[in-house]
């Protein structure tokens, strides 16, 4: 296999080849290059689990593996910070009687151990969604507690979608979300993931959490903020969980919201979907039969290899590689 190929395999949350076969293909791949491409696609973490697994990292390249186990090791630690932050403010959710959704990378964290792979990926700060008539009361809450907002240069935009961030001396940032997106109406958020969510309790601290179908629809329409820069592994792999799980999924009020536009740029969307079901492993479901098409990830990668096998591309120039290796994939 091309060492893209051994990777995306490797990652691949369904259908991949046997342990057998990937513990034999990877102390063959090009592993300088395999790193810039890990690094390209931001799934560091998520490699080195998955190569723990294997049990495969004694066989490689010694510089190899003592980096993905510095990154593996530096993305845990980042991550117990946003464990305890997410601790801190649903205790104060609690105490104030606010009722709250915690949503993305924090909710992901929480059910680990129903989505494989959820945790496997480093979470920048903490996403809580309240409704409209009190988020400010936490805000107001939270700033009492000594919380500053993350930008001060930045004046407070009113037609947001969050409340100015917030931190404290743990600097992790808390985002007080009125709506998971844009041009939702708040009141139509609220009731998706509270009235439809689970309650998750972690070392006797209470949560609640979006449901499948939302932390797919969620993952996915976050992703697509951008499109040029949706097409990396590590954002495929929030929505590629949710659907290799095998959890109930409402693919007819997906297929609904795809028709809506609640993604603008439905190109992209049905793109990004023909990626994210290819890493999950799964065939797509009746409801979104021509709304999805076809994505040649196995490409995509192979392009962006191929690249970065020869040069190590600057930050500046990642957006271009992006959205190049994305449009060839996608025709």
């Amino acid at each position: 296999m091309n060492s893209a190929d051994v990777l995306l395999a490797t990652l691949r949350l369904g259908g991949a080849p046997s342990p057998d076969q990937l513990r034999d293909a990877w102390p063959r791949a090009d592993l300088r290059a395999v790193r810039r491409l890990v690094e390209f696609e931001g799934c560091a973490l998520w490699t080195y689990r998955r190569l723990r697994q294997l049990d495969v990292l004694a066989a490689l390249d010694a510089y190899f593996a003592g980096w993905l186990c510095d990154v593996g090791r530096d993305a845990a630690a980042r991550n117990l910070l946003i464990d305890a932050e997410a601790d801190a403010v649903a205790r104060t959710l609690d105490r104030l009687g606010i009722p709250g959704v915690f949503m993305k990378g924090t909710a992901r964290r929480l059910v680990a151990d129903r989505y494989p792979l959820a945790d496997a990926r480093r979470t920048s700060d903490v996403d809580v969604l309240v409704s409209q008539q009190r988020a400010w009361d936490l805000w107001y809450e939270l700033r009492r507690q000594g919380y500053e907002r993350t930008n001060l240069t930045k004046p407070p935009r009113p037609e947001h979608h969050h409340l100015p961030a917030l931190m404290n001396d743990r600097r992790v940032g808390v985002e007080i979300h009125t709506t998971h997106a844009r041009g939702i109406d708040p009141g139509v958020s609220w009731q998706r993931h509270f009235a439809n969510g689970a309650t998750v309790v972690r070392s006797g601290v209470t949560f609640r959490v979006p449901s499948a179908t939302e932390l797919l629809w969620t993952a996915t329409a976050h992703a697509l903020l951008i499109p040029d820069l949706a097409f990396f592994l590590v954002r495929l792999l929030d929505t590629a969980l949710v659907w290799a799980s095998g959890a109930a999924i409402d693919w007819d009020e997906v297929a609904r919201r795809l028709d809506a536009k609640e993604i603008v740029d439905g190109g992209a969307a049905a793109a990004w979907l023909g990626a994210a079901r290819v890493l999950a492993g799964q065939e797509l479901p009746a409801a979104l039969v021509g709304r999805v098409t076809p994505y040649d990830l196995s490409r995509e990668l192979r392009l962006r290899f191929a690249v970065l096998r020869r040069v190590a591309v600057p930050a500046g120039w990642r957006k271009a590689l992006a959205w190049w290796s994305s449009e060839v994939a996608r025709r």
